[in-house]
């Protein structure tokens, strides 16, 4: 009589996983390297300051294109070319906990800040922030009946 499924319309959101997954930490291997991003270029192009102590440009890979977003002073794993020393291409980012566990580890060297350490706030040291407002009393007030 009727349909043996009770859900109508289209089917293609069958698929989808809903909920946060976390991808397992990825290490380098040889011809990889950290490095972390100094300036965005342009073109899925950045520039680079290797772990190793040199200066790259790097390209995003094509499969992190349009799907991960890398901003300046991200911490990303580098495929070094043999051709060309001065490029290298970006294969994965790491965010800030995964950072903090390559830190632990040794990975990558302690004296690497990532964006929330940045010097900006190194300057709001004693300053707090409240949401109150300051108290002004009521001297300029306006009677409209005297107009």
């Amino acid at each position: 009589m009727g349909r043996g499924n009770k859900k109508g319309g289209k089917k293609h959101k069958r698929g989808k996983k809903d909920g946060f997954e976390t991808k397992a930490l990825r290490f380098k291997e040889d011809g990889q390297e950290y490095a972390q991003i100094t300036a965005c270029k342009g073109n899925c192009r950045f520039d680079v300051n290797c772990f190793d102590g040199k200066e790259r440009i790097a390209i995003l890979c094509g499969t992190m294109r349009k799907r991960k977003y890398v901003n300046l002073q991200d911490v990303v794993l580098v495929s070094l070319r043999d051709f060309q020393d001065d490029k290298c291409d970006i294969i994965d980012t790491y965010d800030d906990n995964q950072v903090r566990l390559l830190k632990d580890g040794k990975h990558i060297p302690e004296s690497i800040q990532l964006g929330e350490e940045s010097e900006f706030n190194e300057d709001l040291d004693g300053v707090e922030f409240t949401n109150d407002f300051p108290i002004e009393e009521d001297e300029g007030e306006i009677d409209l009946e005297e107009i």
